[in-house]
This record gives structure tokens, C-alpha cells and sequence, in this order.
């Protein structure tokens, strides 16, 4: 059996913006490349099988993580013309699943171009898009489209649902540290419930938003212009602002601390919260690979650092 069909997708991180951008607050994202999804589809003369994280085995028997990309499946078959059978989809990820990386609509991104690859269909951008946003509604509440344009474009990007997105330029000379928590995030949870605070407390929950806002434009600026120290600061400002709306928990807040408290110039957590990913911000690889031993000595599963000079802009 071989493959005739290969789509490939990375992952990302939001660096300012969780929540708020939901609200039509503007978010900026990077695309995280040190982990990937790889989707190879081959011919059979079967019912669709999947192999993955969650199921291996007949698509029809797939249990409910894998409802959306099941409906994606059959969807993108349909405009594709082909008959909902004879395929098996191998779905091979290092992106840690519900940790605030992507996983979602990087293996939605693979598995659309995948299946244009296998039959030999060009994908527009706007296709894309089009296929990935149908997961996305099924696997989060009311998403706002930045994983998915930003790993799409591989690049840094300042996103605000609605009014599109643009290119940052960076020039920063400090470097990511990604911590994983071995928690799996809870997005969807996360932003219903943050929806009810907003809706139950607007005169409470609406400074905060406008605060995030304000902080993620400075912090476009702060990126374009090399200003560490500021990045740091709000960093950490959102990060506290994010706590406020309950969307942090006790293994994000110990490697918050830890990380101020051992040289980082500011942390946060990354992506829905309730689990997941930190990121913090220092200064060189030498001081990334300190604290990556140190959040790992600690409980970090995983660790991931990244030059900022290093993302595509």
C-alpha cells in the first residue's frame, strides 16, 4: 500500500491575546515550527480507517476527539468527488494535543492538504481557510481563526477577527522558552466560561479586555523595535490580567513564578489556559536552556526555546 497523498502543518503560539481576540481584540501569534503534523493518505479497497493519537481503526468507530476532523473528512471527499471509501489517513504528530499549540488546526491543515494532494487538486488559500474554519467551529467555541491563519502563513502575525491580519517584522534579541505542563488544556471550557464572566460582569470583565487590547498593540511595537524589556513587562501584565478571568491554574502559576523568580523578563501562559503551555521571555539561549532545565526539573514535560530572530517574517 502506498502513499499518494502528504500534507504537512506546525504548530503555533499565541504571544498576546488569549480570550480577548475572541471578543474582537487584536492577538499576535507565532508560528512554532520546532513541532509538526504530518498526513500521508493511502489507497485501499476499504471502509476510511484513521490512524492517530486517539483512535486506530475504522473512521465510522472514531470516538468524539475525533468527530471534526471526521466531518472534515467527509467534506472535503464530497467537494473532491470521491467516494467516502478506500483511503486510509495516517495522522503522525509531535504537537502535544489540547496544550494551547495548535494541535487542532494543525492536523486539520494537514489532513485538507493531504486530500488535495492525493487527488492531484490545486488548494487555494481561501479553500483552505474555508475547510479548516468547518473543524475549528466543531472543536472550540465561536474560534476566531488565528491558529489557522497563522500557521497557514507561517509567520509572525497581528490578527484581529474581522479586520484581518498583518505581517510583524521582528527584530527582538531574546528568545521563547515553552514549558508544557503535562495538562491538557481545556479551550473550549475556558472560553464558554470566560463568555459567562463577561456576560454575568461586563463592568469587571471589559476593562480587562481593553487592557489586553491596548497591551497587544504596544507590544507589536515592541517587537518591531527590539524593546525586551517592555515585551517582558506585558508579558506578564497579561498574564495576570488572564489569572483575573480564571483562566490560569496551579502548574501555570508555579512556572509563572518560577521563571520571574530565575531571570525570565516575562511570563505567561499561552493559548485557552486551564492547563497547557507557558512561555517566558529571556534574554539568550544560554539563559533559555537554564530555565528549560529548571521548568523541567520541576514538571515540565516538554521544553521548547526559539531565537525571535529566527521567525519568519
Amino acid at each position: 500500500m502506498n502513499n499518494f497523498g502528504q500534507g504537512i502543518a506546525t504548530g503555533k503560539i499565541i504571544l498576546m491575546g488569549e480570550h480577548s481576540v475572541v471578543y474582537g481584540k487584536p492577538a499576535i501569534a507565532l508560528p512554532f515550527n520546532q513541532v509538526q503534523i504530518s498526513v500521508k493518505i493511502y489507497k485501499t479497497d476499504r471502509p476510511i480507517t484513521i490512524s492517530s493519537y486517539y483512535h486506530n481503526g475504522l473512521l465510522d468507530e472514531a470516538p468524539k476527539e475525533l468527530f471534526g476532523i471526521k466531518q472534515l473528512i467527509q467534506i472535503v471527499m464530497v467537494y473532491l468527488k470521491q467516494p467516502f471509501f478506500g483511503i486510509h489517513v495516517d495522522i503522525e504528530s509531535n504537537v502535544p494535543v489540547q496544550r494551547g499549540l495548535g494541535s487542532s488546526a494543525a492536523v486539520s491543515i494537514a489532513v485538507v492538504r493531504s486530500l488535495f494532494d492525493a487527488f492531484d487538486v490545486e488548494l487555494t488559500q481561501e479553500k483552505l481557510n474555508y475547510f479548516v474554519d468547518i473543524a475549528e467551529q466543531i472543536h472550540h467555541e465561536n474560534p476566531s481563526g488565528l491558529d489557522a491563519m497563522t500557521i497557514t502563513s507561517g509567520k509572525a502575525l497581528f490578527f484581529q477577527k474581522d479586520l484581518g491580519q498583518s505581517v510583524i517584522s521582528l527584530k527582538m534579541d531574546a528568545v521563547l522558552v515553552v514549558a508544557d505542563t503535562g495538562k491538557k488544556g481545556l479551550t473550549k471550557e475556558a472560553v464558554s466560561e470566560v463568555r459567562k464572566l463577561w456576560q454575568d460582569n461586563p463592568t469587571v470583565v471589559n476593562p480587562i479586555l481593553d487592557r489586553l487590547e491596548e497591551l497587544t498593540k504596544n507590544v507589536k511595537n515592541f517587537l518591531e523595535n527590539n524593546e525586551v524589556i517592555r515585551l517582558g513587562l506585558a508579558m506578564t501584565e497579561a498574564h495576570q490580567l488572564l489569572k483575573l478571568m480564571n483562566v490560569s491554574d496551579e502548574k501555570l502559576e508555579k512556572f509563572v513564578d518560577l521563571s520571574l523568580k530565575n531571570g525570565a523578563l516575562g511570563a505567561k501562559l499561552t493559548g485557552g489556559g486551564r492547563g497547557g503551555c507557558m512561555i517566558a521571555l529571556v534574554k539568550n539561549i544560554d539563559d533559555a536552556i537554564k530555565l528549560s532545565d529548571l521548568l523541567r526539573n520541576n514538571g515540565a514535560v516538554s521544553t521548547w526555546f526559539y531565537d525571535l530572530k529566527e521567525i519568519i517574517t
